[in-house]
C-alpha cells in the first residue's frame, strides 16, 4: 500500500513537471511567434515607406542607400521624417562621417580611445569610408592597432576628391597644368552646377584661366 501511494506521488510529480515543461514551450513558442510577427510587421512598415514615395523619390532614395551604405528603406523612413531631401541627406551625411556623442560616450567605456573616435571622423571624410566603420576596424586601447593598419595611404582622398572630382578628373586638370587651388575650384564650380567638367575643360582648351571661367 505505501509502494502504491508512493509510486502514485512520483507519478503525480512527473505529471506537473511534464506540465511546466509543455506549458514552457508553448509560452516560448507563443513569443516568438508574436515576435517574428512583430518583426514581420515592421519590415512591412518600411517596405510600404519606400514604396510610398514617388518614383523619382525611390530613384533618389536609391542613391543614397548606396552613397551612404544602407537600406533603401533606412533613407526612405528619412525622407518621411524630414519630407525634404536637402534635410534627409544633412541627416545621411552626419550619421556617416560622425559618430554620436552617445555612443562614443559608451565606446570610451568600453575600452576604445576618444583621440582614435575623433580620428575615425576625420578619417572618414578623407576616405569616404564610415567613421564607425574606421572607429572599430582601429579597435580598442588594448588592440594597439595602427591606422596605418586600417587605412592605407591610397585611401586618402584628396581636397579636389573630397569635392566630388574623381582622380581621373583631377588627372586631367593637373594635365593642364592647374594648382591645386584652381582645381579646388573646379570642384566647386561643378558642386554648385554651374559648369559640367565637360564645359570647365572646354574653356579650359580655349585658353581661359580659372579666373575668367568663374567672372
Amino acid at each position: 500500500m505505501e509502494f502504491v501511494k508512493k509510486h502514485k506521488v512520483i507519478l503525480a510529480g512527473i505529471l506537473v513537471v511534464l506540465l511546466f515543461a509543455i506549458a514552457g514551450t508553448v509560452y516560448f513558442m507563443m513569443r516568438n511567434h508574436n515576435q517574428n510577427k512583430k518583426e514581420q510587421n515592421v519590415e512591412k512598415q518600411r517596405e510600404e515607406n519606400y514604396l510610398s514615395l514617388s518614383a523619382s523619390d525611390q530613384e533618389t532614395a536609391d542613391l543614397y542607400a548606396e552613397l551612404y551604405e544602407m537600406s533603401r528603406e533606412d533613407v526612405a523612413e528619412q525622407q518621411i521624417k524630414t519630407k525634404d531631401w536637402e534635410k534627409t541627406a544633412k541627416e545621411l551625411e552626419t550619421a556617416f562621417f560622425t559618430i554620436p556623442e552617445n555612443e562614443k560616450y559608451q565606446m570610451e567605456k568600453d575600452g576604445y580611445s576618444l583621440g582614435d573616435l575623433q580620428e575615425a571622423e576625420k578619417l572618414s571624410i578623407k576616405t569616404g569610408r564610415k567613421a564607425m566603420e574606421l572607429a572599430k576596424a582601429k579597435g580598442k586601447i588594448s588592440d594597439k592597432r595602427k591606422w596605418s593598419e586600417v587605412v592605407k595611404d591610397s585611401e586618402i582622398l584628396t581636397t579636389e576628391e573630397q569635392l566630388g572630382l574623381t582622380k581621373e578628373q583631377v588627372q586631367e586638370l593637373e594635365n593642364k597644368s592647374l594648382k591645386k587651388e584652381d582645381r579646388v575650384e573646379v570642384a566647386i564650380l561643378l558642386l554648385n552646377e554651374t559648369y559640367t567638367f565637360d564645359e570647365v575643360m572646354k574653356e579650359l582648351d580655349a585658353g581661359k584661366t580659372m579666373e575668367e571661367i568663374k567672372s
